[in-house]
């Protein structure tokens, strides 16, 4: 007997680092209730655990391992996974697009303190004021308004 699909089955792309470089994978996620606006998705793991008869889990273990995704969104809305690969592959544009730029905040904030107090092998004191502001072109430049 066929199972009949709650919804349509949903992508997320994911990445890890190991020996051989940077390997990205997509997950596929099986769409396992739904409400009006929602689907309830979960990943192969999570869907054997409910189907398998060899697991023993609770519905609180499936709980905390499903993902809530809404059934209608505009183009612009952000969400977990996504029905179809394109968008699915787009979202992880964003998101590492988003952790560069968070990367090369850290990167600044590092690079600015150490120039200002250089690095391990420099012996300093300790600043005697308790703020110290150090000029830092690309913080200084990140549109702040009216902070």
């Amino acid at each position: 007997m066929e199972n009949k699909k709650a919804g349509p089955d949903h992508f997320r792309y994911v990445d890890e680092i190991g020996p051989d470089g940077l390997e990205v994978h997509c997950i596929t996620y099986t769409v396992i209730g739904e409400t009006a606006q929602c689907w309830y998705i979960a990943d192969e793991y999570t869907v054997n655990m409910i189907n398998g008869y060899q697991h023993s889990w609770t519905a609180d273990a499936v709980k905390k391992r499903r993902k809530r995704v809404l059934k209608e969104t505009d183009a612009h809305s952000r969400r977990f996974a996504y029905p179809d690969k394109a968008h699915a592959l787009r979202s992880y544009k964003l998101r590492k697009s988003r952790q560069l730029g968070h990367a090369e905040l850290t990167l600044e904030r590092a690079r600015a303190a150490l120039g200002y107090f250089g690095d391990l092998s420099v012996m300093n004191e300790a600043p005697v004021a308790e703020k110290l502001i150090i000029a830092n072109e690309y913080i200084q430049g990140m549109g702040w308004g009216d902070y």
